[in-house]
């Protein structure tokens, strides 16, 4: 049985990625084994070794690899920890590393899904738009999904926080742009067509809103409006 492998993206917020890694492994509720890979961006020895520990501390340590992309930015770690990453599994978790599991979280569904082979990705932060997201609703092994239209004038189909995706989906997408910035490099790969296949929400399972990931800093209101988020303390 193949793990699901859990792709951290981190750069010098250790406590953040220590908290993230904590919340994981108290909150997510998976039908496979968790693999956790460390994609850093070039932190000191010290970090990334201290890094491992956690990991290996909450998931053991035959579940623990890692990468270093020596700060040539978000899209140098994004690629190689999915190189990496597609030798352990075929379902993956791409997760940034202040992005907390704030409650539990069967994914069993959502990977059964996948399974299908038609839906590829399943975002599961929020659904964030500015400009028009279509959709129609699909009923699947015993849930309901937003399919997002791969047409919609919102270029960000499949962005927006965590997101559980196939190997396929990836390998289709392609390499991430290099040296840019990291909403940039989002920007860019959000565009191309391969990015927008594929792409559902699990209505049964998250609210539109986010109810289940947030960013460390903030937490989402539950009786605001769509998407609405409030800053408080770390």
């Amino acid at each position: 049985m193949k793990p699901l492998c859990v792709m951290l993206l981190t750069y010098d917020r250790f406590d953040y990625a220590e908290r993230t890694l904590e919340a994981l492994r108290e909150n997510l509720q998976s039908p496979v084994p968790v693999h956790i890979h460390i994609a850093d961006d070039g932190d000191p020895p010290d970090y990334r070794g201290n890094l491992v520990g956690v990991a290996a501390a909450l998931f053991g340590s035959e579940a623990v690899s890692i990468t270093n992309s020596e700060r040539r930015g978000y899209g140098a770690s994004y690629n190689l920890a999915t190189m990496a990453a597609h030798t352990i599994s075929d379902i993956l978790l791409p997760l940034e590393d202040d992005w907390v599991l704030t409650r539990p979280l069967d994914i069993a569904p959502m990977i059964e899904t996948l399974g299908d082979g038609d839906i590829r990705c399943i975002r599961m932060g929020y659904i964030g738009y500015t400009q028009t997201l279509r959709g129609e609703f699909a009923y699947r092994h015993g849930n309901h999904y937003l399919l997002f239209d791969s047409a919609s004038e919102e270029p960000h189909v499949f962005a927006g926080g965590p997101r559980l995706e196939t190997k396929e989906f990836e390998v289709a997408v392609g390499l991430w742009p290099e040296m840019m910035a990291a909403g940039a490099t989002e920007f860019e790969v959000a565009h191309r067509p391969e990015a927008r296949q594929g792409i559902a929400w699990p209505l049964d399972l998250i609210a539109p809103r986010g109810d289940a990931f947030a960013h460390i800093g903030t937490r989402v209101v539950k009786d605001a409006p769509l998407g609405q988020v409030q800053e408080v303390a770390v």
